[in-house]
């Protein structure tokens, strides 16, 4: 594998907002991410944490923990004892498949969804081994990509939109222009519906439909749903999530598609994941079992049944359940018939994860300077049942070693053998 110099997070993150992409392997023109993206990412690298509710002042560092008994715990300069909620197993896991296939730049995270209690969150690089989990899987240092055609299709199917109706297109899977969005039945020959496209990520599908039935003012709103453009509750500092919605009819279908104008943490990531898995309501994890003063951190809150159960209540809700479980079914074929197959069905169409069905969605793009593929899985499993939701985030090299959907399978077939000898 190539070498090539180092890059910081400040560096990579200046070239994501002033260089060009090109969105889902095309080569379309330029986009430029919100230089907030830059200056918040900034102030959250620089930025010491503190366990919530504590006036202490040493830096949680989760990469810094130590084993003790089936916990990862760190011992800061101050005397204090974090415990974790990370799964030891899980994380190693994590940690060495980034490792192990040199990653020029990944992070993954993973949550339980009924408590919030994150069970991974590994970030490594390659090129600069400096970078951690607070900068990699905190900061949205790559663009949302597809990703962002689940807050689209919420905001289509919540308006009444039909999820199997077709919708006939031309050209546009690459890059999209003002002609791919008109109707031009002599060219229209390929259908396809709202379904098809978030499962196999048809950007002309989603694009047309949002150009038809949502604007600029339902893009901004739903995007605030989802926990865009606003604070993230966390232990440590995350750098918010950006969407700017653009008013001008191609440039908002090119967004609502996943081309451009957003940019996600795989926290963040994952937790969008979360909201089909939970049946709509939105929970943001937490890192701390014990933030150092003998009680469970703020964020965690209190392990008691009961009071799981209000806080659960208390949830925002973003979608309906039957929206909640229309996006699930669509994820879930992205994984076994969409552009997230490879990663889960192998050779004779064999899932590699039979007890385990997986709902998903990917995302992907290149970077033209330096040269960069960005690969995105999002997902829950089991996909019936949801115990868990996960984010991948990849950059790999154009002679790339593994796929996030790949490393997301990697990470859930550890996960089952942990179900199991769990009992």
């Amino acid at each position: 594998m190539n070498r090539r110099p180092a890059i910081g997070l400040v560096t990579l993150l200046a070239l994501l907002v002033g260089g060009g992409i090109a969105a889902h392997g095309g080569h379309g023109r330029a986009g430029h991410l919100p230089t907030l993206v830059l200056t918040a990412a900034m102030r959250s690298v620089a930025r010491p944490d503190r366990a919530p509710g504590t006036p202490g002042t040493g830096s949680i560092v989760p990469e810094r923990a130590e084993l003790q008994g089936r916990q990862l715990v760190q011992r800061l300069a101050d005397g204090r004892r974090v415990v974790f909620t990370l799964d030891p197993v899980l994380q190693q896991q994590a940690n060495a498949l980034l490792r192990d296939y040199e990653v020029p730049y990944g992070a993954i995270v993973m949550y339980e969804l009924q408590t919030g209690a994150l069970l991974v969150l590994a970030g490594r690089s390659q090129r600069d081994p400096r970078l951690g989990s607070r900068e990699l899987c905190l900061t949205p240092w790559a663009p949302a990509a597809s990703v962002y055609k689940l807050i689209t299709a919420s905001a289509l199917l919540s308006r009444g939109v039909s999820a199997d109706a077709p919708v006939c297109y031309h050209g546009g899977l690459r890059e999209l222009q003002l002609d791919n969005l008109r109707n031009q039945p002599r060219l229209d020959r390929t259908c396809h519906s709202l379904a098809d496209a978030v499962a196999h990520s048809i950007n002309p599908v989603v694009a047309k439909l949002a150009a038809r039935y949502l604007d600029r003012a339902a893009l901004i709103d739903w995007s605030a749903r989802f926990g865009f453009n606003r604070p993230i509750p966390f232990e440590l500092a995350v750098t918010p999530s950006s969407a700017e919605i653009p008013d001008t009819e191609l440039e908002l279908a090119r967004t609502a598609a996943g081309f451009w104008h957003t940019a996600i943490s795989p926290l963040h990531g994952a937790v969008i994941a979360g909201v089909a898995a939970s049946g709509g309501l939105l929970r943001w994890p937490h890192l701390l079992r014990d933030g150092g003063t003998g009680t469970t951190s703020v964020a965690a809150g209190t392990v008691d049944e009961g009071a799981e159960a209000t806080a659960t209540a208390a949830l925002p809700r973003v979608l309906d359940l039957r929206v909640a479980a229309r996006l699930t079914a669509m994820m879930t074929r992205t994984t076994t018939q969409g552009s997230g197959r490879r990663g889960f069905i192998g050779r004779g169409g064999r899932p590699y994860l039979p007890t385990l069905p997986v709902a998903g969605k990917t995302g992907s793009l290149a970077r033209r300077d330096p040269q960069l593929d960005y690969s995105w899985f999002v997902g829950f499993a089991p996909a019936d049942r949801p115990e868990v939701a996960f984010a991948v985030l990849l950059a790999n090299p154009p002679a790339w070693r593994i796929k996030a959907s790949t490393a997301a399978r990697l990470l859930l077939e550890r996960y089952v053998s942990r179900r199991r000898s769990r009992g």
